[in-house]
């Protein structure tokens, strides 16, 4: 009986060990949070001279929609909901959009008539843009497409990042999402306080994960001990038990 209560508390604690590993690589829409995002030069449709990533968020917060021209698959339909959840927000003044290219086979005039197909040419607020630095801006993102040679396409995630004035990646938000999820972008981007998403402080002691910004790892925390002390506690026991039984036998 004894082997029994030995394998329960093992599996037990591999379990939380694999819940840990589990919410450490599933956590994608908190990867690379408040690290800084690469100052990748820009070439911006409508715009005659060499901006940067830097430029745009310090006159406003960004966000930032990853595509590219070619695509087959979400690109579009992602590009619409999000034109069209901009459209429905009470306010959208207080921050600008930045729809990059990904793709190092896309040019000004593809961005230029991608901008085109959603009536977003004369919009100050959207700016299209490609760079010559895309490898070093989407890894500081934590994007990665993966290029697909049998059908000539990119696997990837529909993304939109959001950026404060400081260049911090405040929130991402994964797939095609709802006018509600947008505004919590905006409100991340702009510092507004969001109880939902705390920002990581050394006084929450006992969370099941703490995010460290300077690694941007997730790292198991003082409370999934908690989470795991009933069945520490009733090992605990059952070994007392059992060890009180066989000396009283003896």
């Amino acid at each position: 009986m004894f082997r029994y209560f030995v394998c329960f508390f093992a599996l037990t604690c591999f379990s939380f060990l694999g819940y840990a590993n589990d919410n450490h690589s599933d956590f994608r829409e908190e990867q690379n949070l408040y690290g800084k995002i690469y100052n990748a030069p820009l070439g911006i449709v409508g715009n005659n001279k060499v901006s940067s990533v830097e430029e745009l968020y310090n006159q406003k917060p960004l966000i930032i929609a990853l595509v590219f021209t070619r695509c087959y698959g979400i690109c579009n339909p992602f590009l619409l909901q999000l034109s069209e959840n901009i459209k429905h927000l009470q306010s959208n003044s207080d921050f600008n959009i930045l729809v990059i290219s990904f793709d190092p086979r896309d040019n000004l005039q593809d961005m230029t008539n991608l901008s085109k197909q959603y009536g977003l040419e004369n919009n100050l607020q959207w700016n299209f843009a490609i760079t010559d630095s895309i490898d070093a801006f989407i890894n500081s993102i934590g994007f990665i497409p993966k290029w697909d040679s049998v059908i000539k396409q990119f696997d990837h995630d529909a993304l939109l990042v959001g950026v404060n004035e400081k260049g911090l990646i405040t929130k991402n938000l994964l797939g095609i999402r709802i006018v509600e999820d947008v505004h919590k972008m905006i409100s991340s981007i702009n510092n507004v306080f969001t109880p939902s998403y705390r920002l990581p402080t050394k006084s929450n002691i006992f969370s099941c994960f703490n995010y460290d910004p300077k690694t941007q790892t997730n790292r198991p925390g003082l409370g999934l001990l908690f989470v795991a002390l009933p069945a520490i506690i009733t090992f605990l026991i059952v070994t007392i038990i059992v060890i009180k039984s066989k000396r009283t036998v003896s």
